[in-house]
């Protein structure tokens, strides 16, 4: 009975993430404009970070922006619901959307303005048309934000499909198979990448067990139980995110040195990854971000109460205050080593091309690879959790 219904909720969901993605492909061929003149030194990469959230600048578009601002907005709502939880537990779900899109409207109206400012030739639009321009992004990227929310509810895997092709169009698009160097180094950059993808799958497939120990239930005892946490709980969502925070970063400080100093001939200032400041700057973010996100999603004042709830307990901690004192010793531990694993294996090929400049549009693709290939493993492991739970919909459905 069970085998007769598995794939059919999630063929649905499947289907209707294909529309999402279908949508997405049309909107990001519709030029706004037909020239973009690139001035940034930077911008071989800057193209690629923008990818990795869904954007595009190579050519001006109604989802050029991506889920950058949104992204950004969301980090900024989880770090501040990180310092009071029973708050933000109490608020509705209207509430939360409203002030998360009221926030991305703002932060995509401040790209919108550096992306014009920066990308579009003064001479190619009228400057009536600039504000055109600055409503139909603003208006593409909430278009976008609105179909990344439909998909968690009747899709898979939320946005992450969506920057699964931005990153694969950025790919398409790369001239890196012309290669300038020897066969040693680029045997070399395959084992590199081949590394680096294993030790990605192996952090995604571990977990850090605990065993404890349950008073209301003494017929199992020759069971093990355990709490399992991920060594990396935060997943690829936290590279997308703390891509977008440095690009917005990067972009108020360009505008407001523009504002300030319109003469200004480094307008990139230092927040770009052709100087170390720059990669220090982005390392340090994702380092942060990784962690703090990760601690978010783990939760350990809820897991304190639900322990104390259902009489668990470790062996040698008190209930109450103690386990929560060893449970945030323990997050803090594996939610470090994840978000510093992490950030290594993106910070070495960042400031490889300092070190090798003539390189750096592999070493790009290389990282660009290792993302997708993260973004991937995390969506197979949303498509495995819908086929759990399409097993025994049915039996469920009776108790829900």
């Amino acid at each position: 009975m069970f085998r007769e219904n598995e794939y059919k909720i999630l063929y649905k969901r499947i289907l209707f993430t294909c529309l999402i993605i279908m949508i997405y492909i049309t909107g990001s061929n519709i030029p706004l404009i037909h020239q973009i003149d690139i001035q940034r030194k930077d911008s071989s990469f800057y193209q690629i970070a923008v990818s990795n959230t869904g954007g595009d600048i190579s050519s001006l578009n109604i989802f050029t922006l991506g889920l950058g601002p949104w992204l950004t907005s969301m980090i900024i709502f989880s770090l501040i619901a990180y310092r009071n939880i029973d708050k933000t537990a109490r608020q509705t779900r209207s509430e939360k959307h409203y002030k998360e899109k009221l926030l991305t409207i703002l932060l995509s109206l401040a790209q919108s303005c550096f992306l014009l400012n920066q990308y579009v030739s003064k001479e190619k639009i009228d400057s009536e048309n600039i504000y055109i321009l600055l409503l139909i992004l603003v208006t593409g990227t909430m278009l976008l934000v609105w179909l990344a929310d439909q998909n968690i509810r009747y899709g898979i895997a939320g946005p992450m499909p969506i920057v699964l092709v931005s990153i694969i169009k950025s790919l398409s698009q790369q001239n890196w198979l012309q290669l300038q160097t020897s066969i040693l180094v680029i045997m070399l950059i395959i084992c590199v990448i081949a590394v680096t993808l294993f030790v990605l799958l192996f952090m995604e497939l571990i977990e850090y067990r605990t065993n404890y120990q349950d008073i209301m239930n003494f017929s199992n005892q020759d069971i093990k139980k355990y709490l399992a946490w991920k060594i990396n709980p935060a997943g690829s969502i936290s590279i997308m995110i703390s891509i977008s925070v440095f690009v917005l970063l990067s972009n108020l400080i360009n505008m407001g040195v523009n504002v300030a100093v319109p003469n200004h001939q480094n307008n990139s200032f230092l927040l770009n990854f052709s100087h170390p400041i720059g990669i220090t700057i982005y390392v340090l973010i994702q380092m942060f971000l990784g962690y703090f996100l990760s601690r978010f999603l783990l939760n350990t004042k809820n897991k304190t109460e639900e322990f104390l709830k259902n009489g668990n307990y470790f062996i040698g901690v008190k209930p109450g205050a103690a386990t929560s004192i060893y449970l945030n010793k323990m997050a803090r531990r594996i939610c470090w080593f994840g978000s510093i694993m992490i950030t290594t294996i993106i910070a070495i090929p960042l400031y490889s091309t300092l070190l090798v400049p003539e390189l750096s549009q592999q070493i790009y693709f290389a990282i660009q690879l290792i993302v997708l290939v993260y973004i991937g493993i995390n969506i197979t492991e949303t498509i495995r959790t819908y086929l759990y739970f399409d097993r025994y919909k049915q039996l469920l459905d009776k108790y829900w």
